[in-house]
């Protein structure tokens, strides 16, 4: 079960690293941000280029999912990637992503995972896009309870109007722990938009 400490935390610790990597206070632009949901789970993600560079990336998220007898899982996210796009056909990303995790039976943990990302509009459709992404943290980047942790997913997504895209996903996020978690903490389809500002 998630712990009220922890939760507190995270989402403080979330909050500063936008604030810190940036020279102004926060604000949402230029940038993204998305939502994306099911039945069970529910992720939020922001994304901003950082200030005085040509192609870096922070971004953050929190995932909250609900795993029926198991309980839930809070998983918060904070990345740095170098990004290209532009801006009309594709966007492809290399980079990091720290992992951190409360899972089931109140196992807590971090992981460095490394990967990225690309997405294409597809030929003849200007509206409508594919793509995906994968991230890996094996056992030498992760901490405290966690043993390893990837996550890879992908989407087609339609831009519904100027600068915002509906899309439908496929998610699977992995974790192995110390205490014998070895399993998917979430799996399956979920709907989302994405804000380009």
């Amino acid at each position: 079960m998630l712990t009220k400490p922890l939760n507190t935390s995270l989402a403080t610790a979330l909050l500063l690293a936008l604030s810190a990597t940036q020279a102004s206070a926060f604000s949402l632009a230029p940038g993204s941000l998305e939502a994306n949901m099911n039945n069970n789970t529910l992720q939020i993600e922001y994304d901003r280029p950082m200030v005085g560079t040509s192609n870096l990336h922070t971004n953050a998220s929190v995932l909250y999912t609900e795993r029926n007898s198991e309980g839930s899982a809070l998983v918060g996210t904070l990345g740095l990637q170098g990004v290209e796009t532009d801006g009309r056909t594709f966007r492809a990303a290399i980079g990091g992503r720290l992992y951190l995790i409360d899972a089931p039976g109140s196992e807590h943990g971090a992981a460095l995972a490394f990967g990225g990302l690309f997405y294409h509009v597809v030929p003849g459709a200007q509206r409508v896009s594919i793509g995906g992404y994968g991230w890996y943290a094996p056992p030498v980047t992760s901490f405290s309870d966690t043993d390893k942790v990837y996550e890879f997913g992908a989407r087609v997504a339609y831009r519904a109007i100027q600068n915002t895209d509906v899309f439908l996903g496929y998610r699977y996020l992995y974790l192995e722990n110390d205490n014998g978690f070895d399993g998917s903490l979430e799996k399956g389809m979920h709907l989302g938009f994405r804000l380009n500002f």
